[in-house]
């Protein structure tokens, strides 16, 4: 069988035989872009998924009802920069949940099991302490920066997709952890936004 030529030029490198490649593709062809290439555990890999959507939509509703209970023109940069953290976890439990649908999964979204599942742990205040809300919300995001990179260590290279998925989450999580410590220490980081 004829090796397929490395981006380099290089005959021989890169591990793919056409014919292989090709029967490979023939194979379940109802299960979209999963390939026989890909060596996770799907119903593991999707479980995981699902903890992280749910971790994801709870920290997304904690973000909302903090924003709109810090008060003051002071504090409108503080109480936007939670509503645009709010967005980015939505959009993140968005493309979490089209990735369990690929491995061929139903994504979770029931309201009865996302507390029970979510690393997150909503928590409500009376009112809008800016110490405290800065605090809850900066250990949620230290919450879902382990988990991402948990979960990114443990799938690997048996499935590229959702690794690079949860390292694209990771980084973007890990940038609204920035600049929410620099907020607790009194140095806000001047324009950076909840969309790395």
């Amino acid at each position: 069988m004829r090796s397929v030529t490395s981006p380099s030029g290089r005959d021989g490198s890169v591990p793919l035989y056409r014919r292989e490649v090709h029967d490979r593709a023939l194979l379940d062809l109802e299960d979209g872009p999963v390939t026989p290439s890909n060596k996770a555990e799907l119903s593991t890999v999707a479980g995981l998924l699902n903890v992280l959507l749910a971790s994801l939509v709870v920290s997304s509703l904690q973000f909302e009802q903090h924003a709109l209970l810090i008060r003051g023109a002071s504090l409108r940069p503080v109480a936007d920069f939670l509503h645009g953290c709010a967005d980015s976890d939505r959009m993140a439990a968005r493309l979490i949940a089209a990735r369990v649908h690929q491995l061929g999964f139903p994504a979770d979204h029931n309201p009865q099991h996302l507390t029970a599942r979510s690393q997150v742990t909503f928590q409500g205040f009376a009112d809008g302490r800016l110490a405290a809300v800065v605090t809850q919300n900066l250990v949620a995001m230290r919450i879902l920066v382990q988990s991402l990179q948990e979960a990114a260590r443990w799938v690997g290279d048996a499935d590229p997709t959702t690794r690079r998925l949860l390292e694209h989450l990771l980084e973007e999580k890990e940038g609204q952890a920035d600049v929410l410590s620099a907020e607790m220490v009194g140095e806000p980081r001047t324009g950076t936004t909840a969309h790395p």
